[in-house]
């Protein structure tokens, strides 16, 4: 009886501990949930007007940051469908947005589909009205980065302003971490997989083809192409 009773009392402190445990993370997510609710609210500045429309499974990562909305509607995320040759559900891919001591600024109409990163460290983000950025593209600012009207960005593009990791040829002991910021005019359309780096300067009416690298700056009317991206065409239009 005794074997029996010490048995059980064994077993029902293994079932406290899991009943505890489980509570104990129930209220560390609801208040993390709460927490990062206020912070995200606090951090978004509608302005003339604006809306903003965020899908509930975006991840948000704010730090001493703002999203301002000015005389638009940012919608982030969508229910579920088919755009750019992708399908998605923004169960599973959801947008994330970091931002640190940054800005995230919409001006006009703007939309992110499901999959969309957007990292800023010291960095201020400017997209404008009428763009669309597709699932699993990427834009990493250390500095500064801006995307004109109008533009139409593919699914898996990325735009960033850095190299992201320090670099030395051996010659010296110079390691360089190059930040220079990114300037993509109006109507400009980056095609799949396109990466657009730092320093680069995309005037308007640009096509980057699918993907490219584009390492240098590019004058309007262009088709670029390749790795590193070169002119294919001139005088191009396009439409969507």
């Amino acid at each position: 009886m005794g074997r029996a009773r010490q048995m059980l009392t064994s077993r029902s402190y293994g079932l406290i501990q899991i009943f505890y445990g489980k509570l104990f993370y129930a209220v560390k997510y609801a208040h993390n949930s709460w927490h990062k609710y206020w912070v995200v609210k606090r951090s978004i500045r509608l302005e003339g007007g604006s809306k903003i429309g965020i899908h509930h499974s975006t991840a948000f990562n704010l730090s001493n940051s703002n999203i301002i909305v000015r005389n638009g509607t940012l919608k982030i995320g969508i229910d579920f469908g088919y755009f750019d040759g992708g399908s998605y559900d923004s169960r599973k891919d959801s947008c994330k947005i970091y931002l640190v001591n940054s800005s995230l600024e919409i001006e006009g109409d703007v939309s992110l589909l499901p999959g969309v990163s957007i990292y800023g460290i010291n960095a201020k983000i400017c997209i404008k009205n009428g763009t669309l950025i597709n699932g699993d593209s990427h834009i990493i600012a250390l500095k500064n980065i801006e995307i004109g009207e109008n533009c139409l960005i593919a699914q898996g593009v990325i735009i960033r302003d850095n190299d992201g990791h320090k670099l030395t040829t051996g010659l010296d002991n110079v390691l360089s971490n190059d930040i220079e910021e990114v300037h993509i005019g109006d109507h400009c359309w980056l095609g799949q997989r396109a990466m657009i780096l730092k320093g680069v300067v995309l005037h308007d009416n640009i096509v980057v083809a699918a993907g490219a690298v584009v390492t240098k700056s590019v004058e309007a009317g262009n088709l670029v192409g390749g790795v590193p991206a070169r002119v294919i065409k001139e005088n191009v239009t396009w439409s969507a």
